[in-house]
C-alpha cells in the first residue's frame, strides 16, 4: 500500500482504503480500480490523499486506527445526532457515548501506536470529520498521558461533541473558500458557548465535562483564547488536551480555504505554541508521538536519495523504518535496501512528497 497525493492518481490505480460519506455511506469502495470517471469524482471530492495498492509496497501495512464499521457508525451516529439537534433541539446521547466507547475500546486493543493522518477519507461534511478525526486523536493522546480508560471515553465524547456549535452558525461562513471578515470571526467565535448550551440541556444525561471541552477547546493557557480568556489550570484539563488535537487536526485537514498541510506544519505551530497557546506537558507528549511520516509516505532524505517509510517504532517515531528506492542522481536502488533510521542517526528526512 502507498499513501498518495490527488495530484499523483491516474488512471488503473487500485484504491487500498473506503472513501466514506459524511454518513458513513461508501462513496467508493477499497479494490476498485481508478477510472477516468471515478478521478473526476474524485476530484469533485476535494479529497488531500489517496491510498492505494502498488505491488512494488505491497508488504508495507499502512494501519488503520478504526475497523470500516466504527467508522460508518461514528460518522452515521455523529450526522444523525446533528440534525436532530438541529431540527428538534435534542439528541440521543446513548448512542454518542456508545460509539466514543467503541472508539476508544479499539484504540486501547493497539499495543503501539503513534499519531499520524488517520487516512480517514470522508466527502460532504468538514465538521463531521473534523469531529471523528479529533476523537480519535484526543483518545490517543489520553492514553499516552495516563488517563483511565472511563476517562478517555469521556474526553473521546467530548471531542466528538466539542464543535457541535457549529450547527447555529451559517453555513456560508463555516464553508465559506475566502477569508473571514472581523465580523464572520466574531460569528464563528461564538459556536463554543453555543455548543456548550446545547449540551447543558442533558445535563441529567451527559457529563458536564462534555460541555465544558466544548466551551473552553478554544481558550489558551496564557488567557488569549476565547470566549472567556481562561488561562492555566483554570482551563479544564480534558479542553486543555482537545485544544492540541483541534488545531493538529485542523492543519492537517482540507478546508474550503485551503489545501491540508504537512504535519511537519502542525507540529510545528504546537511547538511556538507551547506554554502559551497550548498546555506545556500534553503538548511535548503529543509531539513527542507524532509521526510526521507514517507508512506509505515517500520522503527525501538529507543524503538525497529517496525512500518510502515502511513502519514507525513508538518509541522514536520521527525516526521510521524506510525502503531506499533512489539514489541522488535518481537512478533506482537495485534491490531495493531496508535502514531503520534509528541506526542512522546521520542520515535526516528533509521533506515528504
Amino acid at each position: 500500500m502507498k499513501q498518495i497525493t490527488f495530484s499523483e492518481v491516474i488512471p488503473g490505480m487500485i484504491l487500498a482504503r473506503s472513501i466514506l460519506s459524511y454518513k458513513g455511506r461508501v462513496l467508493l469502495a477499497a479494490g476498485i480500480t481508478l477510472t477516468p470517471q471515478y478521478i473526476r469524482k474524485l476530484e469533485i471530492l476535494n479529497l488531500n490523499t489517496l491510498f492505494i495498492k502498488d505491488a512494488k509496497y505491497a508488504d508495507i501495512s499502512i494501519p488503520e486506527y478504526l475497523s470500516i464499521e466504527t467508522q460508518q457508525r461514528a460518522l452515521s451516529i455523529l450526522a444523525s445526532t446533528m440534525d436532530k439537534v438541529q431540527k428538534e433541539g435534542n439528541f440521543a446521547v446513548d448512542e454518542v457515548t456508545s460509539v466514543a466507547s467503541d472508539i476508544v475500546e479499539e484504540l486501547v486493543t493497539q499495543a503501539e501506536v503513534t499519531i499520524y493522518l488517520t487516512g480517514i477519507a470522508i466527502y460532504d461534511d468538514c465538521t463531521l470529520a473534523h469531529s471523528l478525526n479529533c476523537s480519535i486523536y484526543s483518545a490517543l493522546l489520553a492514553r499516552f498521558c495516563g488517563f483511565t480508560i472511563p476517562q478517555i471515553k469521556v474526553i473521546t465524547c467530548g471531542a466528538l461533541l466539542h464543535d457541535m456549535g457549529k450547527i447555529e452558525i451559517d453555513k456560508q461562513i463555516l464553508n465559506k473558500p475566502g477569508s473571514l471578515t472581523d465580523e464572520e470571526f466574531t460569528i464563528i467565535k461564538q459556536h463554543p458557548e453555543l455548543g456548550f448550551n446545547l449540551l447543558t440541556k442533558k445535563r441529567l444525561e451527559l457529563s458536564s465535562l462534555i460541555a465544558h471541552m466544548a466551551w473552553q477547546h478554544h481558550e489558551k493557557v496564557d488567557g488569549s483564547g476565547y470566549p472567556r480568556g481562561l488561562q492555566g489550570d483554570n482551563i479544564l484539563n480534558y479542553a486543555r488536551l482537545l485544544a492540541i488535537t483541534d488545531v493538529y487536526e485542523a492543519i492537517t485537514a482540507h478546508r474550503p480555504y485551503r489545501e491540508a498541510m504537512k504535519p511537519e506544519v502542525a507540529y510545528n505551530v504546537i511547538q511556538a505554541g507551547l506554554g502559551t497557546s497550548f498546555d506545556e506537558n500534553y503538548g511535548r507528549i503529543f509531539l513527542s508521538k507524532i509521526a510526521l511520516y507514517p507508512p506509505g509516505t515517500e520522503v527525501l532524505l538529507s543524503t538525497g536519495e529517496r525512500a518510502i517509510v515502511i513502519s514507525v517504532p513508538s518509541y522514536d517515531p520521527q525516526r521510521p523504518m524506510i525502503r531506499l528506492i533512489s539514489h541522488p542522481d535518481g537512478t533506482p536502488y537495485i534491490p531495493l535496501q531496508d535502514i531503520k533510521l534509528i541506526e542512522h542517526p546521520q542520515t535526516l528526512i528533509v521533506s515528504s512528497y
